[in-house]
């Protein structure tokens, strides 16, 4: 090999080792800072989990503005599923330890999402819909979503299949290749991988002097050096290893292939259940809005029903008011009405007796007047009778003397005795008059006696010789009337009126 070909295939093989690191490390991308105010979704960001259905949602977290904006991208498995069902646009919210969630669909539903404790977040809708949920992520590192209603959504990282995808006999370069491992391998689907390509023909001359010219324009230049000569051992070795740097890229290559091919079934599935949950969503959104519209007209004929029932109640309320109104106006013009009579009543009983107050005081006087009249007239009845009585006496006696026996068939009053007043002793208030019949033969005798309603009178026929009768009246006065005659004279007792 000439010194032109052993300088043309160094400087080609450390351009090639120089720039494979490169163009891998360009191939993946550094996850996003971790910032405590977006909670679980700090953890998530750069991050693609699978819903634990099959036929569920693949979700991805990516920042469209580190720190600001986070999008949350739902692929589903139909064929397009490479691009996102809808977007969920999560940034953070007006108060500490909250978080504003906008959802590309449902006319752009708006959640508020508040950290918790226990490190998850509960969002609520805004508006009519509040469709209220929580996330999280469990000890296993999934991502959990749950709702009110009992339904829980598991999503849990991509599970690569445990063996290698069907491909030819490897080359003896391929046979050197690393195998991938499942973490690196995402899909199911096979894919064929082709033999290496030759590697491309020594650039000429020229090219070194490129090589050098460009490390110069980073640092200066080293001093010259005699090249070493390579042996034919030496460009073995670096043609082996030029080989296993592309067998690595086009390994890398066919592991990029593969990931976006299992990216587009894993967006397919999750289309397809992210739209069996967008119509499981709509349902269930339609049951409750069927349920609060059966709620609202509920509480509408119940609220109709109530005010029907408090206007009947406040309808019997003012009768019965207006019954007891009158009731009360009733019962106190009565009343009026029996004071009115009692007063009147009153008044009339009190004219009566003034009345008579005034009628037996001027009895009483008449009375007084009467008694003190047949007083008088008794004392000198009994004066004119006790002067009769005495001469009646001596009559007697003369005539005892001369005849035996007295006479009384002329006056019998001349030998009855002069009436003795006193008060009876068994009941109280009870006057009684005593005589005795001093005449020799039986005689009538009448006994009057003057009480505060009148004369009261008492007779008894045929007494006899010597014999005593009393006559007694209540509430009687001094006054007394006494008239005697010979029984069966024929003479009519005196009254005294």
């Amino acid at each position: 090999m000439s010194k032109k070909n052993h300088w043309a295939a160094c400087a080609f093989a450390c351009v090639l080792i120089a720039t494979l690191p490169t163009r891998l490390a360009a191939q993946s991308s550094a996850p996003p800072d971790d910032f405590s105010q977006w909670g679980p979704y700090a953890r998530l960001a750069g991050q693609t989990l699978k819903d634990v259905n099959p036929s569920g949602f693949r979700l991805h977290w990516r920042w469209q503005t580190p720190g600001q904006v986070l999008l949350e991208e739902w692929y589903g498995t139909t064929a397009d599923s490479d691009k996102p069902a809808y977007v969920m646009t999560l940034r953070l919210g007006s108060q500490p330890g909250t978080l504003h969630l906008k959802s590309s669909t449902m006319m752009g539903k708006e959640w508020v999402g508040t950290l918790q404790d226990d490190g998850s977040v509960s969002f609520v809708g805004k508006g009519m819909l509040k469709m209220p949920y929580s996330v999280r992520i469990d000890e296993q590192g999934d991502y959990v979503q749950a709702d009110t209603r009992g339904h829980i959504y598991r999503y849990a990282a991509i599970v690569e299949p445990s063996t290698p995808a069907a491909s030819p006999a490897p080359t003896p370069i391929q046979a050197q290749t690393p195998t991938p491992t499942p973490s690196s391998m995402p899909a199911q689907t096979p894919v064929v991988v082709t033999a290496p390509v030759p590697a491309p023909a020594l650039a000429p001359e020229p090219k070194p002097a490129a090589v050098a010219a460009r490390q110069d324009s980073t640092a200066p230049p080293p001093p010259l050096k005699a090249p070493r000569k390579l042996s034919e051992a030496d460009l073995a070795r670096i043609t082996q290893s030029v080989q296993k740097s592309r067998a690595r890229s086009l390994e890398q290559a066919r592991q990029n292939e593969l990931q976006r091919q299992e990216a587009a079934r894993q967006a397919q599935l999750q289309y397809q259940a992210m739209a069996a949950a967008e119509a499981r969503r709509l349902a269930e959104e339609a049951e409750a809005d069927a349920e609060f519209e059966a709620e609202r007209a509920r509480k509408a004929a119940a609220w109709q029903q109530q005010a029907q029932a408090s206007e009947q109640a406040l309808s019997n309320s003012m009768a019965r008011l207006q019954n007891t109104t009158a009731q009360i106006q009733a019962q106190q013009a009565e009343a009026a009405a029996r004071q009115r009579a009692q007063a009147e009543a009153a008044d009339r009983a009190e004219r009566q007796r003034q009345v008579e107050l005034v009628r037996q005081a001027n009895q009483r006087q008449a009375d007084e007047a009467a008694r003190l009249a047949a007083q008088q007239q008794q004392y000198e009845q009994q004066r004119a009778d006790a002067q009769a009585a005495e001469r009646a006496r001596t009559s007697q006696r003369a005539d005892v003397a001369s005849a035996g026996r007295a006479s009384t068939d002329t006056d019998a009053n001349r030998c009855v005795s002069r009436a003795e007043l006193r008060e009876n002793d068994t009941f109280k208030g009870n006057t009684a008059a005593y005589v005795v019949n001093g005449c020799g033969t039986p005689v009538d005798v009448k006994i009057c006696l003057m009480t505060d309603s009148g004369w009261k009178c008492g007779v008894t026929w045929g007494l006899a010789a010597q014999a005593r009768w009393s006559y007694s009246a209540f509430n009687a006065t001094s006054r007394v009337f006494v008239d005697a005659t010979t029984a069966g004279s024929g003479r009519p007792l005196a009254s005294p009126n």
